[in-house]
């Protein structure tokens, strides 16, 4: 009984360490530009390799980690704007953390894992609403932000702060500052989305490998879009096409994010059949991915795989590329 406490003991401690550990990392990658947006990963491998429990205890360790050095670091800037900049800098960290939280729970078990991936991304597009507003809207920050772009722009082009572009013009702080804010705005749920796959898929290979497991197929699951998802495609570009006629102020933000979001939902769904069609043509494949690679690096050819293969993940719509013999004798 002794020796059966001792290693009970022994186990805990180690799950407690490697908890801790997988924390101290995280909190550690979010401290560097180089590594800020790959923080998740060591979290995700934590679920992967212990209890839930023990992940959501992994989380909540970095959120707090990454709270005190907030706090032992200060910052440069004093009052309103120091607390505004704390809201939108703790925006980032507490959507992420959330997110891993709920994708590695079992809230909703019949959606894949990018269909909860992609929940959370529109949940986190919600709640990040008060800080797209505050980007755009806030005067204190902007001049925060112009002063930054300023100061860049001298570093690089010999104390200037305007970029000449030769016949093209000259773009000016102004200028940049208005497209980076918009960018921002446009491109909020799918910056997350795209990031937070990235992280949640690398920290689930790494997890499992560790664990002696290998996936032998897609690890984000077989993508197959519900048919009502076209809705949303349509109505984001066609939203987005009102707004290249006409600006429609915040509206214009949300077609953007709802057109983005749900083309790259599209391009993962063409890209899963590229991969079943590679599989058919086995002595074809390495000929078909040079091609597509080429295509890639061709000025020109690569808009046509970055169309057409989101336009592919909408066409199973109607051609049923991935259907079995069996699933088309039951029609």
């Amino acid at each position: 009984m002794l020796g059966l406490a001792s290693l009970c003991r022994k186990v805990n401690v180690r799950i407690v360490l490697e908890g801790l550990g997988f924390s101290v990392l995280g909190v550690v990658l979010y401290q560097f530009q180089t590594t800020i947006l790959i923080f998740v990963i060591p979290l995700v491998v934590l679920f992967k390799r212990q209890e839930y429990r023990v992940g959501i205890l992994g989380t909540i360790g970095t959120l707090l980690g990454i709270l005190v050095v907030k706090l032992i670091r200060g910052g440069g800037v004093e009052g309103y704007l120091r607390d505004s900049i704390w809201i939108l800098d703790l925006t980032y960290p507490v959507t992420f953390l959330l997110g891993v939280a709920l994708t590695e729970g079992s809230f909703f078990p019949r959606l894949p894992p990018y269909g909860r991936i992609a929940l959370f991304t529109v949940i986190s597009g919600v709640l990040g609403i008060p800080l797209i507003r505050y980007v755009l809207t806030d005067p204190m920050f902007e001049a925060y932000l112009k002063a930054q772009i300023e100061a860049m722009l001298r570093a690089v082009v010999e104390g200037k702060t305007a970029i000449d572009l030769g016949t093209m013009g000259t773009v000016r702080t102004s200028e940049i500052l208005r497209l980076s804010k918009l960018i921002f705005a446009n491109t909020y749920t799918l910056g997350y989305f795209l990031t937070f796959l990235f992280n949640w898929v690398v920290g689930s290979r790494i997890g499992l490998r560790s664990k002696g497991i290998y996936p032998i197929g897609s690890i984000v699951g077989n993508v197959r879009l519900p048919e009502k998802l076209i809705w949303g495609f349509l109505l984001g570009w066609f939203g987005v096409f009102l707004t290249l006629i006409r600006p429609l102020g915040w509206v214009s933000i949300l077609f953007w994010n709802i057109a983005l979001l749900s083309t790259v939902l599209y391009g993962m769904q063409g890209v899963e059949i590229l991969r079943y069609f590679l599989k058919k043509l086995e002595r074809l494949r390495a000929i078909i991915l040079f091609v597509i690679v080429l295509f890639l690096f061709i000025p020109g050819l690569n808009i046509l795989i970055m169309v057409g293969v989101p336009l592919l993940g909408v066409s199973e719509l109607w051609i049923q590329y991935r259907r079995t013999v069996e699933e088309r004798s039951e029609e």
